[in-house]
């Protein structure tokens, strides 16, 4: 059976080599218009995002805020911090909604860029406090993630430059798990059909 998608969606991939060109502003306030779209609970649109250019003031202390594995993202003309107030979120069942509405609001950047041929990669691997004090977000926020944001490199073009583990990681193919591991009818663990 063949299923139809999104082609954003169906190609949307987290490059680790990113062109160090810029993009046109326009581009920049479309990604910011589908981010703003984004649904969230009891529309509280709790999210806060600073877009850091590579020529920004606050450049060179974003990016000490990274871990050394994701150094790759220097490169790329954008880095971006999104991040929210936990009370001024939801609070139903104790779960952290201000993350996931982030979250939401993140995914639909990442389609837009898709859209306009640009790419999102998404990173765990970062000092809050850190990111907190390069971009001024108040103490009690939460920064939920950070991503680099802007075209991809021609991969063959710079790849004698790539370390070893960064080659490793492009030359893997694209996977993803099979439905069974994460998708149920009816209840945990049983097949979806």
């Amino acid at each position: 059976m063949d299923i139809t998608i999104l082609p954003e969606l169906g190609k949307r991939m987290s490059p680790l080599v990113f062109d160090e060109r810029d993009f046109e502003n326009e581009k920049l306030l479309a990604l910011v218009e589908a981010a703003r779209w984004a649904p969230s609970c009891s529309n509280s649109q709790s999210w806060n995002y600073v877009f850091v250019h590579k020529k920004a003031s606050t450049r060179e202390a974003l990016e000490a805020s990274l871990s050394r594995g994701n150094a790759w993202a220097k490169k790329a003309p954008y880095l971006v911090a999104v991040a929210a107030d936990p009370d001024q979120d939801c609070k139903d069942n104790g779960l952290p909604f201000y993350a996931y509405n982030a979250g939401l609001s993140v995914m639909c950047l990442v389609i837009e860029a898709e859209h306009l041929g640009l790419r999102v990669h998404q990173m765990a691997g970062w000092d809050e406090q850190k990111v907190k004090q390069a971009l001024g977000y108040p103490s009690n926020f939460r920064v939920v993630v950070m991503f680099a944001l802007g075209y991809e490199a021609d991969i063959k073009s710079v790849w004698d430059t790539l370390d070893e583990r960064t080659r490793f990681k492009l030359g893997r193919p694209r996977e993803r798990k099979p439905l069974s591991e994460n998708f149920f009818s009816e209840n945990y663990g049983k097949k979806l059909a």
